[in-house]
């Protein structure tokens, strides 16, 4: 395969073994993308790590060790900068390869990393007692992009989604229903009654009444038991959460399988993983001091209070190690309902079923907010000390809050903070199902504007909803807060999903007009604009891996951004279709279905849905 990343990997590789010829063993090597496109497009500073140990200039150094170094003069030209940088340019030769490889692929072709695994992704998870909030959403966008990336990297990946029915708010709803008199059905999107009704109101009446505290109380311990009050809830619980599956599927994302809490507290896992932990001797009982006669995990962490109840932590390690094979895997398996892309969803299950459905994973993925990061970087050493050949990756990400005037939208009055944290307990938050709604008809109002006769205006509007949200919420670094603001959602030019999307339209409909005349190139002449547009095409597989490796989909988001950026520019300073210059346009043309194809590629990979026209 020609691309950026394996000349990369072979200059690398070249450089290394030039650089043991001077019998000097160092890590300090870097060779990789320049910090400016003066400096090439790929830069190593080897001979300034190697003039300290030769007590020569960095140029002098780097004379020498050009000729050391081996590589294609055909794919690459080399540039000795006076500083004693060496910089290499990629050539039009190179590009010419590159193209023609990407015509005949028809697409970019196979991307695998060197070891393919069997992961699994947790994400969403979210309390089954209400609809999904733009705080989940990042949650649900950054696993399904996780997801779509590492099965693009040839990985065989399972996604699952944990459902807490036996928690406290889930109680708290179930209070509602059954002694606050709230009725069990709605006209309302059920996930939203729910929780815009009943869970909130159940709440604030159950902090107010110690009569109700009780009654949460026996609701709980019901829940745990699987008795009446459990089979009651059943139903609800699976309404609500088919409703919260909608909403994720209009942005995208889709699953393999259903982990419910009351599956793994009814099945008695928990009691298996305590048996492991004592065997192992991770878990010690406490005789004295302030923890006297509790188990405590890796002496930092009570598992089993003194009244022998355990706690939620320890529902949390069954369920981890469950996922990575530690325990052993007792569940039948049934569908629960069926997905937009056609997958089958399934289900765990105590009762009858299939067996055997679920394959314990090489690697564990869980998306998490940063404030859960302590307890599951815990259950990481926990698991570590397990099995050191399994292992339990951390996906951290900074909280999702309100701005000033959008939680001023949603209590209708004013508010002191400038910044706002959501609480369903408050009822303080904005629903996913209404920003896709707003966003929505933003869109159409656009469209109404630009090409009012365009077909499939409300697919077309809805597209671009699901390209905004996905975008603004992978787009920041993941340790960053996101402050979500209404209007800023709102818009759809500049850094945004919508503007990739027009982008690929745009080529979509240049190629249309050409009548999708593509073929391969004998020869190539590139002016800058061109080089730009297809050295970024050319480090697509360099940004996956990238990506990958550094378990952030944020640099991958804000390539595809530079690569659509790069093409506008092509595109406004050059002719295509109208170039009097028959190979000229012959090259453009290719040049403009090459970025097509890495265009859609990249967007499947961050979810963003394809427009033909916009």
């Amino acid at each position: 395969m020609i691309s950026y990343l394996t000349e990369l990997n072979k200059l690398s590789e070249s450089i290394n073994k030039a650089i043991k010829e001077y019998g000097i063993a160092t890590s300090a090597i870097y060779v990789g993308e320049p910090t400016e496109t003066s400096f090439g497009d790929i830069t190593t500073n080897a001979a300034f790590v190697l003039s300290k140990t030769l007590r020569k200039s960095p140029y002098e150094v780097a004379k020498d060790l050009i000729e050391k170094i081996e590589f294609s003069e055909e794919d690459i030209a080399v540039e000795l900068h006076s500083s004693g940088f060496i910089n290499f340019r990629l050539t039009d030769l190179f590009y010419l390869k590159f193209l023609n490889q990407i015509i005949k692929n028809q697409g970019y072709g196979k991307i695998t990393v060197p070891e393919k695994k069997k992961i699994i992704i947790e994400h969403t998870s979210v309390n089954p007692n209400k609809a999904l909030h733009v705080g989940h959403a990042r949650n649900v966008v950054l696993g399904d992009t996780f997801y779509r990336l590492f099965k693009r990297l040839g990985h065989q990946v399972t996604v699952l989604n944990y459902i807490d029915d036996t928690g406290v708010q889930v109680a708290d709803l179930i209070v509602g229903f059954k002694y606050l008199g709230y009725p069990l059905e709605s006209d309302e999107k059920y996930d939203h009654y729910c929780g815009d009704v009943v869970y909130v109101n159940a709440n604030k009446a159950i902090e107010e009444s110690e009569a109700l505290k009780k009654k949460r109380g026996e609701v709980l311990k019901d829940l745990e038991q699987g008795g009446e009050i459990y089979r009651y809830a059943r139903p609800i619980i699976e309404k609500i959460v088919k409703e919260q599956l909608k909403s994720a599927w209009n942005i995208g994302a889709r699953y393999d399988l259903l982990n419910w809490e009351s599956h793994f507290v009814h099945g008695g896992y928990w009691k298996k993983m305590f048996e492991v932990l004592k065997e192992k001797g991770l878990i010690k009982f406490v005789t004295e001091g302030k923890h006297k006669n509790c188990w405590v995990l890796l002496d930092k962490k009570v598992l089993v209070r003194s009244d022998g109840t355990a706690v939620y932590t320890a529902k949390d390690l069954t369920y981890a190690a469950w996922k990575l094979g530690l325990i052993p895997d007792e569940f039948y398996y049934s569908v629960f309902t069926k997905q937009p892309d056609g997958s089958e969803l399934y289900s765990t299950s105590l009762d009858g079923g299939l067996k055997g459905l679920y394959k314990p994973a090489d690697e564990a993925y869980i998306l998490i907010d940063q404030r859960q990061l302590p307890l599951q970087n815990l259950i990481k050493d926990a698991l570590k000390a397990l099995s050191a050949s399994k292992d339990y990756k951390v996906i951290a990400y900074g909280l999702v809050a309100l701005s000033k005037n959008t939680a001023e939208k949603i209590v209708k009055g004013k508010v002191e903070k400038e910044i706002v944290h959501m609480s369903g307990r408050s009822g303080i938050y904005y629903n996913l199902d209404d920003l896709m709604e707003a966003i929505k008809q933003v869109a159409l109002k656009l469209i109404n504007e630009r090409n009012p006769t365009l077909p499939e205006k409300e697919e077309v509007a809805s597209k671009i909803a699901v390209a905004a949200i996905r975008y603004s919420l992978m787009r920041p670094d993941l340790d960053k807060q996101i402050v979500f603001d209404i209007n800023d959602a709102l818009k759809l030019e500049g850094d945004t999903g919508p503007y990739i999307q027009y982008t690929y339209a745009r080529a979509s409909k240049i190629l249309e007009k050409s009548n999708n005349e593509v073929s391969l190139l004998n020869q190539i002449k590139l002016s800058e604009e061109e080089k730009r547009l297809l050295l970024q095409m050319s480090k697509y597989d360099y940004y996956l891996f990238k990506a990958y490796s550094s378990t952030s989909v944020t640099a991958l988001a804000n390539y595809v951004h530079e690569l659509a950026f790069a093409f506008n520019v092509f595109y406004e300073k050059k002719r295509v279709l109208d170039e009097k210059d028959s190979e000229l346009k012959k090259m453009r043309i290719a040049l403009v279905y090459a970025y097509k194809q890495i265009i859609l590629d990249a967007m499947n990979v961050l979810g963003l849905p394809e427009l033909k026209e916009l």
